[in-house]
C-alpha cells in the first residue's frame, strides 16, 4: 500500500467514524438510531457539509488508488460518481454503487443549499427525489424517496448507514491495489458495549 493510499483511506475512515457518530461521542447501536441526526438551527447544512466532506475523501482515495494502478488521475473531476465509474470501467469491475452515489449527491445538495426542503425530483418532471439511504437503515431494501415540498429527515441510523456505505467502497478500492496488504481493523469497546471502528492498519504478511 502506498503512503498516498494509506493517508487517503485513513482520512476517509476517520471522517466516516466522526460523521457516523453524528459529530458526538459514539453510542450503542440502536439506542437512538431513529432520533434526528444532529440538532440545532443549522442541522441540515451541517449534515450536508459532512456528507460533502465524506464524498471528497472518497474522491481523493480514488485518485490515490488510480495513481498506484498507473491509471490517469483526474484531480479536477469533482463528481465522485463519475470518477468511480471511470476507475471501475478501466479495471473491468462492476459498478453497482453509481445510483446511490448520485442519490447522495442530490441529498447533500438538498440539505446544504435548501435547508433539507426537497425542491426538485430525480428528473426534470419528477415528483419525488431518491435519497442516498434505504427506508430502513441497514436493510437490503430500495433507497427511500421523498416527495417534492417535503422536508428531508436524516436520522442517526441513516447517517450510520451512509458511513458504512463509504467505508465499504474504501475497503474495496484498497483491496484492488495489487501491492496492497490486507486491511484489518481493531475495535475499541465502549462502556455501552458498542465498538468504534478506527483507522486501518496494514496486516503483516
Amino acid at each position: 500500500m502506498t503512503e498516498e493510499i494509506r493517508h487517503a483511506s485513513s482520512t476517509l475512515f476517520r471522517g466516516a467514524a466522526f460523521l457516523g457518530a453524528c459529530l458526538r461521542a459514539p453510542i450503542a447501536h440502536d439506542v437512538e438510531s431513529l432520533s434526528p441526526a444532529i440538532v440545532g438551527r443549522y442541522r441540515a447544512k451541517v449534515i450536508g457539509n459532512g456528507l460533502r466532506e465524506l464524498d471528497r475523501f472518497l474522491n481523493l482515495l480514488i485518485d490515490a488508488v488510480s495513481n498506484a494502478e498507473g491509471l490517469p488521475v483526474r484531480p479536477g473531476q469533482h463528481n465522485t460518481a463519475n470518477k468511480l465509474s471511470a476507475y471501475r470501467a478501466a479495471m473491468a469491475l462492476p459498478n453497482d454503487d453509481d445510483r446511490r452515489l448520485r442519490a447522495l449527491g442530490r441529498s447533500r445538495d438538498c440539505l446544504f443549499h435548501c435547508g433539507g426542503r426537497v425542491r426538485r425530483g430525480d428528473r426534470r418532471d419528477g415528483m419525488t427525489m431518491t435519497v442516498g439511504w434505504p427506508e430502513r437503515p441497514g436493510c437490503d431494501v430500495p433507497l427511500d424517496r421523498v416527495t417534492i415540498g417535503q422536508q428531508l429527515t436524516v436520522t442517526r441510523g441513516n447517517l450510520d448507514d451512509v458511513c458504512r456505505f463509504y467505508r465499504r467502497i474504501a475497503h474495496e478500492l484498497c483491496s484492488v491495489v495489487s501491492s496492497a496488504p490486507s486491511i484489518e481493523f481493531w475495535r475499541e469497546p465502549l462502556a455501552t458495549g458498542a465498538a468504534v471502528e478506527r483507522m486501518p492498519v496494514a496486516a503483516s504478511r
